[in-house]
């Protein structure tokens, strides 16, 4: 696949995306998006911490670590639960790299984009205004490794 893509294959990433989102969030109880850093990711005024900043960070997905839900074709808006924090958070699809189920029983990679996303001036009013202090700390963060197996 080459590295620049036209107007129509990242509209048809993003609404990919959405579509896998959907069918895990109704499928599977609990289960994680990787995001990877991105200009348009909004995780309140948590941000993203120390090595997240490259790695990306695991976000969890379930009826208890969701309290708001609202899928868009450029984004995902949700307030996830960081620790007994809520924190408004706005996942650009560009920026989602895998998803998984808690078992690792279907898991899916997928291209992230480092570009603009488009985002409708009645649609920026929908989310929360919240100010990014500067946050410390290393946080409740859930690390998973992806590598296979290793030989000892």
């Amino acid at each position: 696949m080459s590295q620049n893509l036209t107007q129509e294959e990242i509209t048809t990433l993003r609404e990919f995306k959405r579509d896998l989102f959907n069918l895990y969030w109704e499928r599977f109880g609990i289960f994680y998006i990787h995001v990877m850093p991105h200009p348009k990711l909004e995780i309140g005024k948590r941000g993203l911490l120390n090595a997240e900043k490259e790695s990306g960070i695991v976000l969890v997905f379930g009826d208890k670590a969701v309290k708001v839900l609202d899928s868009k074709p450029d984004y995902l808006f949700a307030e996830l639960q960081f620790g007994s924090t809520w924190e408004p958070t706005m996942i650009p699809w560009d920026a989602v790299f895998r998803i998984y189920d808690k078992f690792q029983n279907s898991a899916t990679q997928l291209r992230f984009l480092q570009i603009e996303t488009n985002i409708s001036p009645e649609e920026t009013q929908t989310k929360p205004k919240t100010p990014k202090p500067e946050v410390t700390g290393d946080g409740n963060v859930i690390r998973v490794d992806f590598g296979g197996k290793r030989s000892e």
